[in-house]
């Protein structure tokens, strides 16, 4: 019967990191993570491992990774748990890391759809985590519904299209809620700093914003664009926002949505340097709840939680329906994020007439 340390000493790491690949792989490199996980795997850990004696599943985890093939935060979030009910059931995990780069993200793509397999062992379903581009989207998410015969399932964070099956924390009701929320406190005209990491997300999130103040005779404006795929200084933020902005502050947004946390509080970190006041001077919204974002901005920020360990065990459940099922059908399941109030929104003051 294969152990831990019998992997580590097979692949001269430490137990402690062959312990944290086994459990979703927080922490180790892309590459150490799938060959440990391949390792475990020929010297039979897995089958020896597995839960009540069930017939083993063995389920290729497609991962969007980051240019430098690094893991986003958000997927390592998943892995923690997905490998938890993986493992309760007895299934392997292989995983399969695509680069969001078309190109190389292609390459890996192409051979997965092709054979179905992972280092030689033909998988039995596919569960993906992260979005494709709309350029890989459309040419292989076809392809892998009719590879696995409809049995795959996808872990996005905006709307499952091309008729997969999938789970999706609900973007726009986050935007829409914030909306409620500034309005709620007398905010009418608000500025907009999204994300173009993640602009699929960030559209989502401002659908919701722009509905609810279009109802409400609101404005969003401006609207700044910024790429935080990079270490984003904050004197960016500053050009933009004085690009933007008229000389007049008593022209500016009352409030400020950003579309990440870290946007946010890099937003809040600008306004101390200007002698600006979060809420007292403008109040300031986001999304995600990232405890390091606060941490910069020296504030607990008011926020959009979304359920992600919900979504991975709503994943796998779907999965394994699907698995289960004779004929496929797509089935997508949308759960609706939570408020977390914070100390960045203040009711608007009235001017003095």
């Amino acid at each position: 019967m294969a152990t831990v340390k019998m992997i580590a000493e097979r692949m001269n790491v430490s137990s402690a990191t062959v312990s944290r690949s086994l459990r979703g792989g927080k922490g180790v490199k892309p590459e150490t993570l799938a060959k440990i996980l391949d390792v475990a795997e020929e010297m039979g850990y897995y089958k020896s491992n597995s839960a009540n004696g069930r017939t083993t599943k063995l389920i290729g985890l497609v991962v969007t990774t980051q240019p430098d093939g690094e893991l986003f935060e958000l997927a390592r979030r998943y892995l923690l748990v997905i490998n938890h009910e993986f493992a309760t059931r007895g299934w392997q995990l292989h995983p399969v890391f695509v680069p969001c780069v078309d190109e190389k993200g292609e390459a890996v793509l192409s051979n997965f759809t092709e054979t179905g397999a992972v280092n030689g062992l033909k998988m039995d379903a596919c569960l993906m985590i992260g979005s494709l581009s709309a350029a890989l989207a459309s040419k292989y998410h076809s392809k892998l519904v009719e590879r696995f015969n409809g049995r795959v399932v996808m872990v996005c964070r905006h709307d499952i299209i091309n008729g997969l099956s999938g789970v999706s924390p609900m973007d726009y009701v986050g935007g829409q809620q914030i909306a409620a929320k500034l309005l709620a406190s007398g905010h009418t005209r608000v500025g907009w700093i999204g994300s173009l990491g993640s602009v699929a997300n960030a559209d989502e999130r401002l659908s919701g914003v722009l509905k609810e103040f279009r109802k409400s005779g609101g404005e969003v404006a401006p609207q700044l664009w910024l790429n935080d795929l990079d270490p984003l200084p904050i004197s960016v933020i500053e050009q933009n926002l004085k690009a933007n902005l008229p000389e007049d502050r008593s022209e500016w947004p009352t409030a400020w949505i950003c579309s990440t946390d870290w946007l946010a509080a890099k937003l809040i970190a600008w306004a101390h340097r200007e002698g600006l006041r979060v809420p007292e001077d403008f109040s300031v919204m986001a999304f995600d709840n990232t405890k390091m974002a606060e941490e910069l901005a020296e504030a607990v920020i008011s926020s959009i939680v979304f359920p992600y360990e919900q979504v991975a065990r709503c994943a796998v459940e779907l999965l394994e329906y699907q698995m289960d099922s004779r004929e496929f059908t797509p089935v997508v399941w949308s759960l609706p994020p939570k408020l977390r109030e914070g100390e960045t929104v203040a009711p608007l003051k009235k001017k003095d007439s």
